[in-house]
């Protein structure tokens, strides 16, 4: 019986740290197992992994990768908050919300996408915030993930900022870039050390690069699960 995870808990964010987006992470109670033994899981991520950051995700991540279950007869029901009262919104922002799930599926992966207007039937949901409290640094984006003891992801919510800690408006190309990064997170992928990937810590870029894609690629070629025995 799968159980799921009970309580988000993660990084601890300083004022110094920068981050365009951070996962938090729901752990699984008990009873963690995966479909591939570890050393072959290692096998054939190590075949796969040139192009790709995957070793960043493995560092960040104690060498566990994490996906959601193939859902391509049962397509994943994504909420994009339609409209919001936050100061600096703009309507064109859900829209370009579901546009990121096109760019993202570029990549190739067994996921389809179905949009709901009912928040509490979706998967994966997409709200529009007016900023991060001013202890979580210069965070403007957060996604959190319930992840099963099958190590594979069953929920995600996205939290967008639309202003900085300070006040600022954020840009909306910025915003975009937002989007990008944490649908990526969402999906599986955790930070890259290149800057010239969208899923770099800070908003270097807002554009998904061909790296991007061959590590999310790789992500869904390869079962759930530790590589650590």
């Amino acid at each position: 019986m799968r159980r799921e995870a009970q309580v988000a808990r993660d990084t601890i964010v300083t004022d110094a740290d920068r981050d365009l987006g951070v996962v938090r992470r729901a752990i699984a109670v008990d009873g963690l197992r995966q479909s591939e033994a570890p050393a072959d899981l290692r096998r054939r991520v190590a075949n796969l992994a040139p192009g790709t950051y995957v070793d960043d995700i493995l560092a960040e991540q104690d060498s566990t990768l994490y996906r959601w279950p193939d859902r391509l007869s049962d397509a994943m029901r994504v909420y994009v908050e339609p409209a919001s009262d936050v100061a600096a919104w703009d309507p064109r922002y859900p829209d370009m919300a579901r546009t990121v799930f096109d760019e993202w599926g570029e990549a190739g992966f067994p996921l389809r996408f179905t949009f709901v207007l009912d928040s509490t039937a979706a998967d994966l949901s997409i709200r529009w915030i007016d900023r991060f409290p001013p202890v979580e640094g210069q965070r403007i984006g957060v996604t959190e993930r319930t992840q099963n003891n099958l190590f594979q992801i069953s929920r995600a919510r996205i939290d967008v900022a639309l202003h900085d800690s300070g006040g600022r408006r954020i840009p909306s190309a910025l915003v975009a870039g937002i989007v990008r990064h944490e649908v990526g997170h969402a999906l599986g992928l955790n930070h890259a050390n290149d800057p010239s990937s969208v899923m770099y810590r800070e908003s270097a870029t807002q554009t998904i690069s061909t790296t991007d894609r061959a590590t999310l690629r790789l992500l869904y070629l390869v079962p759930a699960g530790t590589l650590k025995e």
